[in-house]
């Protein structure tokens, strides 16, 4: 008969094997036997062939097997332990076209358990050296993989001394088991002192025992014991199980009690890692660790879970969450991305739109925080939270897009031009014309670009260098109406200036604004303007022109007042629709000033 090994991803081979066994178990009470009462019925141990060590056939590992199976039997009260025999093991196993020398991996073994009605079963390896033999394995429970009991490596000088010895650990670990049974059952009728009474029992049959310290957790747990005692009992259970999944979870929940959080995350990443394929321990892990202040430590895992299964949905939602927490913005970004777009219930999360918007920001990208805040606002109108948020991001943008914009775009005169206007309504005026400069630097075409300049003179008190950039912006080729409205608007409010301190260089200054919007576009308004700053500079120059103390000043008044007075008369008959009253009388008075006007030049001006 060939040798071989059968492994757990066979599964045709799992398919045969169950055929044949489903046709019953072949272990029974003897005929005519009298039963009698017991607490628990007779338990199944499955003991099958040995993995024999490198350098070993497998027969061997069958032999050490049968050595092992025997020696248990012979020690075991075969009332309360059926160790199911060597026979009906290689019966099955030829049934299902196998060798009698394959050495199951545990899959196999739990699926032949099952068919053979085994409660128990052992996992066992076999070393032959040149002087000596090795046993070692573990005592396993059916119902669950996770409860398993590590039984002492043995050693002899052949195979039959050290499998007594092993047999004999093997019957010393089960003395455990029928007060771990009563613990574990007390637990499930709620009677958790009864189940910590058991446990202590369990405890004492067999003081190293794993699964009679899992039970003990279990219990103290169930009773509300302090946390150091449930930390001591679960180290007593990684004292024999390093990696024993539930004396694992009960230390990190103690130590989490404890609020000992970095021991306690290490825990439970041990934890994690004792079945990487199992997504529900992953999510329970993680949602403990961030439960316990521990989010940081628990992001690699999360990520490498939902990188390897990006469709599940769970795992995504809980990188996000823990990511965000971690304010580790590109990872929360590609999960909250992700989630968007895979998920339809996220997208009516009005939460996520907030935190992915601030995250967005925090991580530099203005751009998509504004988009996924305004889209947000759009999704759920009536959520105050991310309308605040939107006009935050709104508010706090206006004071950097535009530097941003020039600093991406430093050739671009429309940006160049609107930050001119930002600085401006910010009050900072000498910045404003700056900009406007450089605006026009760059586009001499620039619509309204000299107008600009000239309206930034005027706010800096320099009229004259505005209307130096008014004629420029005709040469330009700038609008003449729009220069001609900006030039009487100008030239009427300091007309209205000099009105009230009735300084004759304030109304020349008015004159020169209003003169040059009559020039380039005459209506009744700008003429009758100018009408009036020309009379309020003639009414002006003749009555100081007598007090002046030299005649050539006198002689200079004189003749500015007999200049602007023609200027007067024609501004104020071609704008007396605007105010006819108002003009009459300043032409009335003109034409009682002319004649005196001649006597005044006469007067101070000598004939050459």
């Amino acid at each position: 008969m060939g040798k071989s090994i059968l492994r757990a991803n066979g599964g045709a081979a799992i398919a045969v094997f169950g055929l044949s066994c489903a046709l019953g178990a072949l272990r029974a009470t003897p005929a005519g036997a009298q039963k009698k009462s017991t607490e628990f019925t007779r338990q199944g141990l499955l003991i099958t062939n040995f993995t024999p060590r490198e350098g070993s056939d497998f027969g061997y590992g069958r032999k050490a097997g049968d050595e092992v199976r025997s020696r248990v039997a012979k020690l075991s009260n075969r009332r309360e332990v059926d160790v199911i025999s060597g026979g009906d093991i290689r019966y099955q196993l030829t049934k299902s076209g196998m060798p009698e020398d394959t050495v199951l991996d545990e899959a196999m073994i739990r699926t032949l358990g099952r068919y053979m009605r085994a409660d128990e079963y052992v996992v066992g390896t076999v070393d032959r050296k040149s002087k000596s033999v090795r046993i070692s394995g573990r005592l396993v429970l059916m119902r669950d993989l996770r409860m398993a009991e590590p039984l002492p490596t043995t050693t002899g000088t052949d195979l039959g001394l050290a499998a007594e010895q092993f047999a004999r650990e093997l019957a010393a670990a089960r003395n455990e088991l029928v007060p771990q049974r009563r613990c574990e059952n007390a637990l499930r009728d709620a009677e958790p002192q009864r189940a910590l009474q058991f446990a202590r029992e369990a405890v004492a049959a067999y003081p190293q025992g794993v699964l009679a310290h899992v039970c003990l957790t279990w219990a103290l747990r169930a009773t509300g014991a302090p946390a150091t005692e449930i930390l001591a009992a679960a180290r007593g259970v990684l004292a024999g199980d390093s990696l024993n999944p539930h004396g694992l979870e009960s230390a990190a929940i103690a130590l989490d009690t404890l609020h000992n959080r970095d021991e306690s995350a290490t825990y439970w990443l041990r934890l994690a890692d004792t079945d990487t394929a199992n997504l529900e321990l992953t999510e329970r892990v993680v949602l403990a660790m961030v439960y316990g202040g521990s989010a940081r430590r628990a992001e690699p895992l999360i990520l490498r879970a939902a990188e390897g299964h990006p469709d599940n949905l769970l795992l995504l939602r809980l990188a996000w969450r823990v990511t965000y927490e971690n304010r580790h913005w590109p990872a929360a970004i590609k999960a909250g991305e992700a989630l968007l777009a895979s998920d339809s219930t996220t997208a009516r999360d009005s939460v996520l739109m907030l935190r992915l918007a601030s995250a967005y920001r925090a991580n530099g990208q203005t751009y998509k925080a504004l988009a996924i805040a305004a889209r947000g606002v759009v999704a759920f109108p009536g959520d105050v939270k991310l309308y605040t948020l939107y006009s935050q991001f709104v508010k706090s943008e206006a004071d950097s897009v535009l530097p941003r914009g020039i600093a991406l775009f430093p050739k671009s005169a429309d940006l160049l031009s609107m930050n001119a206007r930002d600085l401006r309504s910010k009050g900072q005026l000498a910045e404003a014309l700056a900009a406007s400069r450089q605006a026009l630097a760059v586009d001499s075409t620039l619509d309204r670009g000299e107008l600009m300049i000239a309206q930034g003179e005027i706010e800096l008190g320099r009229p004259d260098s505005a209307l130096v950039a008014l004629r420029r912006a005709l040469t330009r080729g700038e609008d003449t109406a729009l220069v001609a409205q900006f030039a009487l608007g100008r030239g009427n409010a300091l007309l209205k200036a000099a009105n009230g301190t009735k300084s004759r260089d304030d109304f020349q200054l008015a004159m020169r604004f209003l003169a040059l919007a009559d020039t380039l576009r005459r209506t009744p308004q700008s003429a009758f303007l100018l009408g009036v700053a020309a009379y309020s500079i003639t009414q002006s120059a003749v009555a100081d022109a007598p007090k002046m103390s030299e005649k050539t000043q006198s002689c200079e008044l004189s003749h500015l007042g007999a200049e602007t007075l023609p200027v007067a008369r024609a501004g104020l008959e071609a704008g007396q629709e605007v105010s006819p009253e108002a003009a009459k009388q300043f032409l009335d008075y003109l034409g009682q000033l002319e004649p005196y006007v001649q006597r005044q030049i006469d007067a101070f001006c000598p004939k050459s």
